[in-house]
């Protein structure tokens, strides 16, 4: 029975990597060696120099893949430019500087000049695919990204590698995306301007595929050599790429500008593309108040696109743009069409509408959101409170749920964590604040004053420090018991027996030990100060205890304040304490249960405090499984929330 495709390359890249580490064999021979068992005629693998349509010659190249009958070509010859169908920069290990020779290497040969070329009914390409290859690396894949990101802002995108590989750990290439749609398939960059620019986002895409990233790149080169030289027949992606994983990361996003330049997403078009936050549309209606179609504009690299859902064409609103029209395209989607990128702003979008609606019977009505959103705090996400426990959280979750009934399995309970410990870290600040605000005020003689052998106590805060600390006894409690253990639940870990008695709590650790061993040497320590917390709300609730009230004494002349005990602790450091492990366990907890259920192509990494962003001060992240950031692993600590 002969191979697949897909392990027939697999075997080529195994006899590659143990020709390179095994025998010591040079690594662009011995990648030349491996793609020449797997290409067809007119290919070839080889080492030559390049020389362009203006007599422009490169130096030599040890990893070129030409379209020519040549067989054998020695390392000092010339092949044209019009040939070379891809340039590899290969090398053992990938380091900042390599990757650096690398761009400048593929960036030479994809800016060379070539003949031009008759094209004919079937789709062609003119462009070198550019690939930058290497055994190992000495960063991680994401750390590799950002040099890539860096890199990308110093060439011309027509001048960028289309891929990196690291043949033991993963690939990072471009995969395009149309608004509206999920991420879609791998990306040829362009080498040279075309019109009209489509509203497409062009992801920085990364894969951990060990020694299967040879197949992803094979799947690329393919494609490419498919359609360098119509009629060439080497295997199709979905052959190559049998059984290998489709899953990745986005570690950067670019768009078109009308130069047909790729270039970043800006971070705010970034956040409005989050559902719930994308720009609202407009209805079309019949004269009876009948939905006919939605509009939307939707804001783009120097312009905007018109996206139409529903069954009325493009073509009847475009018409009222003039002469901007004259050079748009319509792409049909499943819902409706979108149009090219235009040069439009909002403001022409609105003339527009304006005009379509007095030249016609129809009527033009803002879309009315289906959801609120109100404020909670004015905090951003600068704050670490903010940025790790909500949007921290959400990004985590969205690589774990699909849109659905899913995703609301853990919102639901999730959002009662959120909005429970919103309201126990104020409780919080309003007992710091106002015992703060009473020890300042008898200090200075305002609160309370000696008469004689007595104190007298004028503005005694005793009764409104009882309710608060009551509040935040029982919502400090409510996070804990009534929304992580369901959060548990929502995540597969049973966690319940944190909150019972002793022998309970031993067999629960005794079960889940054999299970998630982190996580159970994580609760061990939790019950040490989750005990004396629900303990305390217990003796409220259950037993009628009050807090003592707060103590006054004169001391040489004037007045110190003794703050009454919660669990053997003074009362601003028992809710100080208790709401910064509240914060760790709901972040850690949360994490770890995500962690558990994201794909194994990918899993979650710890930011360290001093490279975390001061606009969005996130603890985890996502990052590859192979060859990226190393995984974060659970473990108690008794560090601020803030400082870890």
């Amino acid at each position: 029975m002969h191979d697949s495709i897909a392990q027939q390359i697999h075997s080529a890249a195994e006899a590659l990597l143990s020709a390179v580490e095994g025998a010591g064999a040079e690594i662009g021979e011995a990648l030349n060696s491996a793609l020449n068992r797997l290409l067809k005629p007119p290919y070839n693998a080889m080492s030559a120099h390049i020389v362009d349509v203006e007599g422009v010659n490169t130096q030599n190249c040890s990893n070129l893949i030409c379209a020519s009958s040549q067989t054998k070509v020695s390392s000092d010859s010339n092949v044209p430019a019009d040939t070379v169908a891809c340039v590899i920069h290969a090398a053992l290990t990938l380091t900042a500087e390599e990757l650096g020779y690398g761009y400048e290497r593929i960036a030479s040969v994809k800016r060379l000049k070539r003949a031009p070329r008759t094209h004919t009914e079937t789709w062609q390409t003119d462009t070198p695919l550019g690939i930058v290859f290497a055994i190992e690396a000495n960063e991680p894949m994401e750390k590799l990204a950002e040099r890539m990101i860096g890199l990308n802002a110093a060439y011309p995108s027509s001048e960028w590698p289309d891929m990196v590989v690291i043949l033991t750990r993963g690939t990072i290439n471009y995969a395009c995306q149309f608004e509206a749609d999920p991420i879609g398939g791998d990306f040829l960059l362009p080498n040279e301007p075309y019109f009209p620019v489509m509203p497409m986002y062009v992801h920085l895409f990364g894969r951990s595929l060990g020694i299967w990233s040879f197949n992803r790149m094979c799947a690329l080169l393919f494609m490419q050599l498919n359609i360098f030289a119509p009629g060439t027949r080497l295997p199709e992606m979905k052959e190559v790429l049998a059984g290998v994983s489709p899953y990745g990361l986005t570690l950067g996003a670019y768009q078109f500008n009308l130069k047909a330049e790729l270039v970043p997403v800006p971070d705010q078009m970034q956040r409005e593309r989050a559902p719930g936050l994308r720009h609202l549309p407009f209805r079309i209606e019949d004269g009876h108040g009948g939905l006919l179609s939605h509009i939307q504009f939707i804001p783009w690299q120097e312009g905007g696109v018109l996206r139409v859902v529903g069954k009325m064409p493009l073509e009847m609103f475009l018409v009222f743009l003039g002469p901007v029209m004259k050079d748009s395209q319509k792409i049909r989607r499943g819902d409706g069409e979108i149009s090219s990128v235009l040069p439009i702003t909002r403001i022409q979008f609105a003339e527009m509408l304006g005009k379509f609606q007095r030249q016609s019977n129809m009527i033009v009505k803002p879309e009315q959101p289906s959801w609120t959103i109100s404020k909670l705090t004015d905090e951003g996400t600068s704050s670490p409170f903010m940025a790790r426990l909500f949007l921290g959280m959400m990004r985590l979750r969205d690589a774990v749920y699909d849109r659905g009934s899913s995703k609301d399995e853990f919102d639901k309970p999730y959002e009662v964590v959120l909005m429970t410990i919103l309201n126990t870290r104020e409780t919080h600040k309003q007992i710091l604040d106002m015992l703060a605000k009473h020890k300042r005020e008898v200090a200075e003689g305002k609160a309370a004053r000696v008469r004689g052998h007595s104190i007298y106590v004028d503005e005694p805060i005793d009764k409104e420090l009882r309710r608060n600390v009551d509040d935040f006894l029982g919502s400090a409690v409510r996070v804990l018991k009534e929304g992580m253990q369901k959060v548990g639940t929502a995540l597969q870990l049973d966690i319940g027996f944190l909150f019972k008695k002793q022998a309970a709590f031993e067999a629960g650790i005794a079960k889940l030990h054999g299970i998630h061993p982190k996580l159970a040497a994580y609760l061990r320590e939790t019950r040490k100060w989750s005990e004396p917390l629900v303990s305390s709300r217990n003796a409220v609730w259950h037993d009628g205890w009050l807090l003592p009230k707060i103590g006054y004494r004169e001391l040489q002349g004037s007045i110190q304040v003794t703050e009454p005990e919660v669990a053997g602790q003074r009362v601003s450091d028992f809710v100080a304490y208790m709401m910064d492990r509240v914060c760790c366990f709901v972040e850690e907890v949360t994490a770890y249960g995500l962690q558990n259920k994201v794909h194994t192509s990918v899993s979650v990494t710890e930011v360290s405090l001093r490279e975390r962003k001061p606009d969005c001060a996130e603890r985890f992240q996502l990052a590859l499984a192979q060859g990226g950031t190393p995984p974060w692993s659970l473990s108690y600590h008794e560090s601020e929330f803030e400082k870890t």
